[in-house]
């Protein structure tokens, strides 16, 4: 410090030539601080859009991951739904449940096969005698008795009944057992 001080700072009283030299080193030191906070910032910085990338990057393989896995999820369901829907015996080991299985599908197929001949005796047509049941390889029995006609299965025994037959009096399939 010299003699003359007249100026007073933060630090103290100076002179003009003091605090010339006083205000350099603030403005000096207050720049180098900010460089190296720019340099410690650019760095905090980049390391921090590092982070952010690389969890970006997680997160868009999890979305990709959960995208394929629902398209993947939902197709194998589909795929096993058609498959249990075609092959509706596929899963059962039971002998005894498959054949009841079976000998209803057959029954049910004959019963429609002789629902259709049904809405022909209704129209007031002839059967047609290319119906008959898959399982039978004799024609139906037809029976008329004045105005009345009677279809009857030639062998109702292989469905367990005593007769499926239908007539212009009831159009609807009868099933005797």
């Amino acid at each position: 410090m010299c003699g003359m001080c007249a100026n007073f700072l933060d630090a103290g009283a100076f002179c003009e030539k003091c605090v010339s030299a006083v205000e350099t080193e603030d403005f000096v030191a207050a720049q180098s601080n900010k460089l190296n906070k720019v340099e410690i910032d650019l760095v905090l910085s980049k390391h921090a859009e590092d982070k952010e990338a690389e969890r970006a990057g997680v997160e868009k393989r999890k979305d990709g991951l959960v995208l394929w896995l629902g398209f993947g999820g939902s197709s194998a369901m589909i795929f096993v739904s058609l498959l249990l829907y075609a092959f509706p015996m596929l899963f059962q080991f039971d002998a005894e449940a498959a054949a009841a299985f079976e000998a209803s599908q057959a029954l049910e197929e004959c019963r429609l096969v002789f629902e259709q001949i049904g809405y022909q005796l209704e129209y007031g047509e002839d059967p047609n005698p290319a119906l008959q049941c898959a399982d039978s390889n004799v024609p139906n029995i037809v029976e008329r008795q004045g105005d009345t006609v009677r279809v009857s299965h030639p062998n109702p025994g292989q469905y367990g009944l005593s007769a499926i037959y239908v007539s212009t009096e009831t159009h609807e399939v009868v099933l005797e057992g």
